[in-house]
């Protein structure tokens, strides 16, 4: 869904490509409107992890009621689900602040509205940027912009250039 989104800001940001100032000026809000949401998805996610924390915690208080036979091994493990829960969901936050720090980075300094068809992806640590440019300068600057954005250690840059 994100990545959708994603895609879709970035085909209204780059539709701006042979727009004046002012469709130029449109074309980045958008793609603040697309950080917007992207972080307003994060904090879905955050929101998830602590209902599901609220429900881990439920199954602790029922894990040590006194009628259970291993009270302290359903603990043990309600505790173990616990802590994987909150390891994930930091996983997921990071992944989504760094994907909306790539694509501002990339927007204001690539100038996103003279590249068509980018799609940006995170995997950990690595950033992928493909679909299609105008030119090796536009594929240039995209892959620089991407690569100086903390957080990132490696750029995959499968863009290419229109004939």
């Amino acid at each position: 869904m994100r990545t959708l989104s994603a895609i879709l800001g970035l085909a209204l940001v780059i539709g701006g490509m042979a727009c004046s100032s002012s469709d130029q000026e449109k074309t980045k809000e958008q793609a603040r409107e697309d950080v917007r949401k992207t972080t307003d998805e994060a904090k879905k996610a955050g929101h998830e992890v602590k209902d599901g924390a609220k429900e881990l915690n439920r199954r602790i208080a029922a894990a040590v009621q006194p009628d259970t036979e291993s009270a302290s091994g359903k603990l043990s493990h309600a505790q173990a689900q616990a802590k994987n829960a909150a390891a994930n969901a930091g996983v997921e936050l990071d992944h989504a602040a760094l994907l909306a720090k790539v694509k501002t980075k990339v927007a204001s300094d690539a100038g996103l509205s003279t590249i068509t068809n980018v799609n940006i992806t995170v995997a950990g640590s690595i950033v992928t940027l493909s679909g299609t440019v105008a030119n090796e300068n536009q594929k240039k600057a995209a892959a620089m912009a991407a690569s100086q954005v903390d957080g990132v250690t490696q750029v995959q840059n499968r863009l290419t250039v229109q004939p």
